[in-house]
């Protein structure tokens, strides 16, 4: 069984540990076990996109004590992104924006391990998907949520 620090996690078991309409009645006072869940080192998150969203979901994630992180993002840095995407410099202009973001986070906390993807989420298999207990995605492409949505469904 992991440890896991109950003061730490007090937000998210309120929204896991209460039922709402997303959550049916008796699924309600399941947060014990998906924080245990998220706490496993062998936990494995996909995060698909490294830009405006996908900056914060990464910080989130490893913040929160993810330590297996996955990145998917074919982009590169443009000047244009420096204003919103906080993980990036002028220096990171032109560099894969998945390479960037991961250094960035895991130079900053300790135990995370990021795991950068530069190809398109179309040539990711489903065995690939299977590997992940979570699939975040943080996506501006229309096609590629279309994509992603009917792969994990």
């Amino acid at each position: 069984m992991v440890e896991i620090s109950t003061e730490r996690w007090t937000d998210l078991h309120r929204v896991l540990d209460r039922a709402s309409a997303f959550s049916p009645e008796h699924e309600a006072g399941a947060g014990d076990e998906i924080m245990e869940g998220l706490a496993d080192p062998d936990t494995r998150v996909l995060v698909i996109g490294a830009g405006g969203l996908g900056c914060e979901i990464l910080k989130d994630l490893a913040l929160s004590g993810i330590k297996n992180i996955d990145v998917i993002d074919l982009d590169k840095i443009d000047l244009t992104n420096l204003n919103r995407q906080f993980l990036f410099r002028r220096a990171d202009v032109d560099k894969y924006k998945s390479h960037v973001a991961s250094q960035f986070v895991m130079k900053r906390v300790q135990g995370c391990t990021i795991t950068p993807h530069t190809d398109p989420v179309q040539k990711f298999d489903e065995e690939f998907f299977k590997q992940f207990s979570i699939i975040i995605a943080g996506l501006d492409n229309v096609e590629a949520r279309r994509w992603i949505n009917s792969m994990v469904h």
